[in-house]
């Protein structure tokens, strides 16, 4: 594991807008319902997806899972737009995948070799 590194993956929901298995239900309908791009590719309705959980095993930094009001209530950010994933040092933090960037992913696959991808960039 990296010291004092953590990976933010923030989801663009509210904790508290919706029941996540809600919104996971009715992510790719209801257009009144908020949608969230990450939190739909990573979540099924009993957890975390397997292969998404090996990736992460296989990290050498450990991660965080917020929501968007989470995010903002701990980092005092309110102009950014999420779903994003940012890296942790100590008490910075800096965005490594926007919000556009993860809309436009369409598997875990992915969005497995953007955040390998961008992590290796960020320490390079």
């Amino acid at each position: 594991m990296q010291p004092n590194l953590v990976l933010l993956f923030v989801y663009g929901i509210e904790r508290s807008s919706l029941s996540a298995v809600t919104d996971y239900h009715h992510s790719a309908g209801s257009a009144k319902t908020p949608r969230c791009n990450l939190y739909s590719l990573i979540i099924t309705p009993v957890g975390m997806k397997k292969g998404w959980k090996r990736f992460l095993n296989d990290l050498t930094i450990s991660s965080r899972f917020l929501f968007r009001d989470e995010f903002q209530q701990e980092f005092k950010i309110q102009d950014t737009l999420v779903p994003a994933v940012f890296i942790q040092t100590g008490k910075s933090i800096h965005q490594l995948i926007t919000a556009d960037e993860i809309n436009r992913v369409s598997s875990t696959d992915q969005l497995a070799d953007l955040v390998k991808q961008r992590f290796v960039k960020y320490f390079a």
